[in-house]
C-alpha cells in the first residue's frame, strides 16, 4: 500500500483548482496556464500570490509529519525573495504583499484534510485512505527596485511526510 500524490493549484475568485501541476511559475497574472515570459514580474513589484497543495490518493495505513520547504528563498542580495506560508483559508490572489515571512528552507508544518479542499485546518496525521488534501502553501515572489532583469534561478519546493 502506498499513497500517490499530485500538486493542485488554485486561482481566481472562486478558488478554481487546476490538478496535476508540475511547476510553480511566479508571474504577473493569476492563472496556471500563461507562460511566465508573457506576464513577467518587473523590479519593484510582486507576483500574484500562488496557492498550491498536495492531493493524496490511494491506500495507506497512516500519513503524518508533513512539511513544505524551499531550497533557496532569496537572491540578488535580497532584491528578490520568495515569501510563503501554510494557510487554511483562501483569498483571491493579488500582487499586494502577502504579509508572509520568507519561505522556510528548513520546513514548515502542514496538516491533512479529508474535505474536498485544502483550505481547512485538518489534522497532523491521518489513517484514512482515498482522496486527501494537504493544507495549501501560499507563495509569492517579491522584488525591490534593485532586482535585475531576466529570470531568477530555478527554485525547488519540497513536500515531505511520514507514511506507513
Amino acid at each position: 500500500m502506498a499513497s500517490t500524490q499530485t500538486w493542485s493549484e488554485y486561482n481566481g475568485a472562486g478558488q478554481t483548482e487546476t490538478a496535476s501541476r508540475s511547476e510553480c511559475n511566479w508571474k504577473n497574472i493569476d492563472d496556471s496556464t500563461t507562460a511566465y515570459t508573457s506576464s513577467p514580474v518587473t523590479a519593484g513589484n510582486n507576483s500574484f500570490t500562488k496557492y498550491q497543495a498536495l492531493k493524496f490518493g490511494g491506500t495507506w495505513n497512516s500519513l503524518s509529519a508533513l512539511t513544505y520547504k524551499i531550497d533557496v528563498n532569496s537572491e540578488q542580495a535580497g532584491a528578490v525573495t520568495i515569501k510563503g506560508a501554510v494557510v487554511t483559508s483562501y483569498t483571491t490572489p493579488s500582487t499586494s504583499a502577502s504579509g508572509d515571512g520568507a519561505m522556510s528552507t528548513s520546513g514548515v508544518s502542514a496538516n491533512f484534510n479529508t474535505s474536498a479542499t485544502p483550505f481547512v485546518t485538518g489534522t497532523a496525521s491521518t489513517t484514512a485512505g482515498g482522496t486527501m488534501y494537504a493544507n495549501a502553501l501560499r507563495t509569492q515572489m517579491q522584488t525591490t527596485g534593485a532586482a535585475g532583469p531576466g529570470d531568477i534561478t530555478a527554485k525547488t519546493i519540497t513536500a515531505s511526510w511520514t507514511e506507513s
